[in-house]
């Protein structure tokens, strides 16, 4: 950031009495609040389409990103890649594969948001995931059915078509 623009953020945080321009509000949301939220959002959709996302330290020449501190996530579309940046502490927040550096960048900008549109719809089976009820020993012991495959929820003398607590389909076998 040059010094032009650091007094220029200087300027309007004094203006708007507040200590960083993070902090600035609309009256109801801040700038804060709402990258949390976007973050939030995109670590969602992030680990809907796992298959289509990828995370890197690095940008594609392999420098640090921003110099270090930060980190690059992208999902692959239809219509191109859309990627963020986000400090170092939410990188474990983006549940995808990481990369030595990122994937080569394609000119988009915050205009091409709606990229993320193209994406092709999901199914509750493909969002939930499939799992299949276990049985050990120990449920037996407890006088259970069986645990979930995908969340290790135990149920009770009954075989639900999905599970309760993390809303997998169960496939069911033929012995069951």
């Amino acid at each position: 950031m040059t010094d032009t623009e650091l007094k220029r953020r200087k300027a309007i945080c004094e203006v708007a009495n507040v200590s960083d321009i993070g902090d600035l509000s609309d009256g109801f949301h801040t700038f804060n609040g709402l990258y949390y939220q976007r973050m939030i959002l995109f670590a969602a959709l992030v680990h809907a389409y796992k298959d289509r996302a990828w995370k890197s330290y690095r940008h594609e020449d392999g420098e640090l990103c921003f110099g270090g501190g930060w980190f690059i996530v992208g999902i692959d579309t239809p219509e191109g890649s859309y990627t963020y940046h986000y400090e170092n502490k939410y990188f474990d927040r983006f549940d995808c594969v990481e990369l030595p550096t990122g994937k080569h960048w394609d000119g988009h900008t915050e205009d091409d948001v709606t990229r993320l549109l193209s994406l092709p719809t999901l199914s509750l089976d493909e969002v939930r995931g499939v799992g299949t009820w276990l049985s050990d020993e120990e449920d037996t012991a407890l006088g259970m059915e069986g645990h979930c495959s995908k969340c290790c929820c135990c149920t009770p003398n009954i075989r639900f078509k999905y599970c309760p607590n993390c809303g997998a389909k169960m496939e069911v076998s033929e012995d069951a």
